[in-house]
């Protein structure tokens, strides 16, 4: 296979180039290094290497800026705010936080392009006044006073920052456009060569066209002559409005259109529930293909938090991996102490013993403690230093600065532990001259705020093995970079793509207006990256999440639907169940002491049905998610499940709270849908969405208040055929105790049943589901077959009941079922036992309970047994 990189260094013929007088811009680092290391090899002449750049380093050094890292950003914005506002209703640091980062992205945005900010502020600001017109007048007052202080901020904040010659990166593209005279006077000799290069910002577009025709630059796009013909392909929206507007193709050859995505393929279509599932499948295919050769194996991690079970699963085998950042437990870990240390300063005396044991359980202050001292709360100094009050913020600084001074005393140098505390410790004595720079520093609040931004940006980055085998990397890493195997995983709808929102101020109109990126735009943008990357591979293997939880859950990328209606390869289809196959047997984690201790823990705090539920699905998924808290994230930008079944859980907890013991009436559904715009609005307000007017807001807003139109009229119907229902309960929390013989311990079961009622005097307990859910998932034979993996919905309802019956001693029977987000129209779900083909029981008593309790017994003891490692079954 010829990579892109070596087509261009072959035609540019380096060995006749004068490498002192030539510039290579590429769109990242990765490739600039890449490009680097094709470079030496094929260079056949001693001489001095040619500049090579990304394409914002190359910018950026145009400007004569630096770029201020974004919590410096952060910090001038919110001093400027200050000045701004002489302290009329001032807000918090943390709230400022909270809209701060996007306004600055937005900006960033219009500089990079070019526009004029203050002018579109002020078209932000009417828009807004016209959107907030019938609000309340004190909600519409504090509305305005915000946008209209925008414009005038993004003014103080920029001269802020040019004061220290530092700038946003659109400040740096502005500038650089208008240095851009000075620059090829400085280097009049220069030749700049642009490779692989796709989407342009205005400043881009106007930078690089000048140099080209300055010193006969060059400039080499990657795209295939199919998506170029194709004017429904989204991978060539940009490089096809390149060369159809730029006159520089007039007269000189556009390079180039290629010939490769129709050539011979492999590619597998591979389905698995969840991280882990998707994790074992990549540890699956990097197995059975050959690693061996070169760098010729990528794996794209189409979302962050599967890079920890990723690495878990690949074969022991193979070790010459190249992960450029690595998942830093170390910094999770830390982050997470620093958070409960502040738990401890922030709460009352009461809750700080509590906190404080809390925080014996990490694993970072085990490593430091011998199994008879642990951080005593009356004799170490460790704890002397988090426990005595702190009064102002220098104080909690010296302290957290003393006490990680003591843990790092524990590791040997160059160990992971040592390497990210030192970074930690870094970033805490760099916050000792943020307090002292920025005298809004006044309590603990503002000053955790500012710790953890400076944590999370003291990432270590690992230096990169580009002669690794296997390279694990994010889609917009891979740019310009070609393999022969691509495993991409995550391809799922809302994650790759992201879909048809975008987390910004600016409404999708007036983006279009002003030439800015639309989620259209991104859309484009992430299909050329796909295609790009998978266009000269042989083995193609993508891999998408298919359990069916939430709006979107289990809906495969438009990506893959896009080839399987092409036609032009062959494809095998496979889906993973969670078992493991025998050849992965040997895989297992072990339940150390520090493990046990965790299960105690929890058995404590409680056992929850989606903690059981993982742990039989896949015992490796209980380990990392449950006891590790290695969850799966969602992109803020998306309409995600979390969000999704907050806001409805909500709003339906609003609607039916006023009729708590009472038989609904269908005037009361009548109101309720009269009033629903503000049920619903009040519910993205609660979960921290209030601008669900515009953007991705509006769109999840408009789903959840449809599904809850639906669910409210099926309501109304069930009331008119004359049932009565009296609500019991909503979003009720239950506990109760098991009781252990065998191990003398004494185990919690906890769980929120989201709705109680009774239905013509039969008691339901009600389970909504942002998935869809199918009727024979909540159909059984025997109690034992609701620990299967196809009846585990059979277990939560059971678990609740069981709950239920518990503190709930005079009841007889109850019915239990869900209620399906993705599928109203099915009413209530009831489990049931099948007695024939024609005849189900859907009573839950007594004696169905005391089964199911002596089976959940069974399989907590199998949790928490030491000798039995976390392992899929055979």
């Amino acid at each position: 296979m010829e990579s892109f990189l070596d087509k261009v260094i072959n035609d540019i013929n380096i060995n006749t180039l004068d490498f002192m007088s030539t510039c290579f811009i590429l769109p990242n680092r990765r490739s600039s290094s890449h490009f680097k290391k094709k470079l030496l090899e094929k260079t056949e002449k001693t001489t001095f290497a040619p500049l090579v750049y990304d394409i914002d380093s190359f910018i950026i050094q145009i400007s004569g800026l630096n770029e201020a890292k974004l919590s410096k950003q952060i910090l001038t914005l919110y001093e400027s705010y200050i000045a701004l506002k002489e302290s009329k209703e001032i807000e918090s640091f943390e709230e400022f936080s909270s809209w701060a980062p996007i306004f600055l992205k937005d900006v960033s945005e219009m500089d990079q392009n070019l526009l004029k900010v203050k002018s579109i502020l002020f078209e932000l600001l009417e828009i807004n006044k016209i959107n907030n017109w019938s609000e309340d007048k004190s909600y519409k007052e504090k509305k305005s006073l915000f946008w209209e202080i925008l414009p005038s901020l993004y003014d103080f904040f920029k001269q802020e920052l040019l004061k220290s010659d530092l700038g946003t990166k659109g400040i740096c593209y502005k500038e650089a456009k208008e240095n851009l005279e000075h620059y090829k006077e400085a280097n009049n000799n220069l030749q700049h060569f642009f490779v692989g290069l796709n989407s342009l910002s205005k400043s881009e577009e106007l930078i690089i066209k000048e140099l080209l025709e300055y010193n006969n630059g060059d400039i080499y796009w990657d795209i295939d002559n199919d998506f170029l013909k194709n004017n429904s392909h989204g991978s060539s929206f940009f490089i096809k409005k390149y060369k159809n507007s730029w006159s520089r193709f007039n007269k000189k050859s556009f390079k180039w259109p290629g010939e490769d995505y129709n050539k011979k393929k492999n590619i597998q279509i591979l389905s698995s529930p969840k991280l882990i599932g998707q994790a074992k499948i990549v540890g699956s295919v990097l197995s059975s293909i050959d690693c061996s050769k070169g760098s010729n194996t990528i794996v794209v991690l189409g979302e962050e938090s599967i890079i920890t079970p990723v690495l878990n699963y690949i074969p022991k085998n193979l070790r010459n991996i190249n992960v450029t950042t690595k998942p830093s437990k170390e910094l999770r870990e830390i982050k997470n102490i620093i958070l409960q240390i502040f738990e401890i300063q922030l709460s009352h005396k009461a809750s700080r013993e509590l906190c404080f044991k809390e925080l014996n359980f990490s694993w970072l202050i085990k490593k430091i403690v011998s199994k008879t001292e642990k951080l005593d709360l009356n004799k170490s100094d460790s704890a002397h230093l988090i426990l005595k009050k702190w009064n102002n913020p220098k104080t909690a600084l010296n302290n957290l600065i003393k006490f990680f001074q003591h843990i790092i005393l524990s590791f040997e140098k160059n160990t992971n532990e040592f390497i990210q505390i030192k970074s930690a410790l870094e970033s805490l004595e760099k916050c000792l001259e943020i307090i002292s720079d920025h005298s809004f520093v006044k309590d603990l609040k503002t000053l955790k705020a500012i710790i953890i931004s400076q944590i999370e940006e003291s990432l270590v980055k690992f230096k990169p093995n580009l002669n690794a085998n296997i390279h694990i990397m994010g889609l917009l890493e891979s740019r310009a970079i070609d393999f022969e195997n691509v495993i991409i995983t995550s391809l799922n709808e809302g994650i790759l793509p992201k879909g048809k929102t975008q987390d910004s101020l600016i409404p999708f109109d007036l983006r279009k207006t002003h030439g800015l990126l639309t989620y259209g735009d991104r859309d484009a943008i992430y299909t050329y990256h796909f295609y790009r990357l998978i266009k000269r591979a042989k083995n193609i293997f993508l891999i998408y999440n298919n359990f069916s939880e939430g709006v979107l859950g289990g809906e495969k990328s438009r990506f893959i639907h896009q080839i399987e209606i092409e036609g032009n390869h062959n494809i095998v289809r496979k889906t993973y169940n969670p078992i493991i196959h025998q050849a992965d047997k040997g895989h297992v984690l072990l339940k150390t002491p520090s493990v046990i201790k965790k299960l105690k823990l929890l058995a404590k705090n409680g056992y929850s049905p989606s903690a059981l539920e993982s742990y039989i699905k896949t015992p490796e998924e209980f380990y990392f998610k449950t006891l590790l808290n290695i969850r799966d994230t969602y992109d803020t930008d998306t309409i995600n499940p979390r969000t999704i079944g907050l806001v409805f859980h909500d709003s339906l907890e609003a609607i039916y709270t006023p009729f708590i013991g009472e038989i609904i009436l269908k005037k009361n559904i009548q109101s309720a849908l009269s009033n629903i715009d503000n049920y619903v609005g009040r519910a993205f307000i609660k979960n921290l969405f209030k601008d669900y007017k515009t953007g991705k807001g509006l769109i999840a807003f408009e789903v959840v208040k449809n599904r809850v139109v639906t669910l409210l009229r099926n309501e109304i119907k069930d009331i008119e055929l004359g049932n009565k229902i009296e609500i019991i309960a909503l979003e009720k929390k239950m506990e109760c105790k098991l009781r252990f013989e065998e191990i003398k311990v004494v185990v919690s079961l906890k769980g929120i049943i989201d709705r109680l009622d009774k239905r013509n005097g039969i008691i339901r307990i009600i389970d909504y589901k942002t998935g869809l859910i199918r009727p024979n998932e909540v159909f059984v034979k025997s109690i034992e077959s609701c620990f299967g993996l196809t009846h585990l919905k059979c277990m939560q309802l059971l678990f609740y009941s069981l709950m239920f019956f518990k503190n709930n001693k005079t009841c007889k029977n109850v019915h239990a079922g869900l209620i399906s987000f993705r599928d109203l129209n099915k009413g209530l779900m009831k489990f049931g036992i099948r007695q024939s083909s024609t005849e189900i029981d859907h009573n839950i008593d007594e004696i169905k309970l005391k089964e199911f309790e002596k089976k959940l017994k069974k399989l907590i003891l199998e949790i928490m047994d030491p000798n039995i490692p976390f392992s899929s079954k055979v």
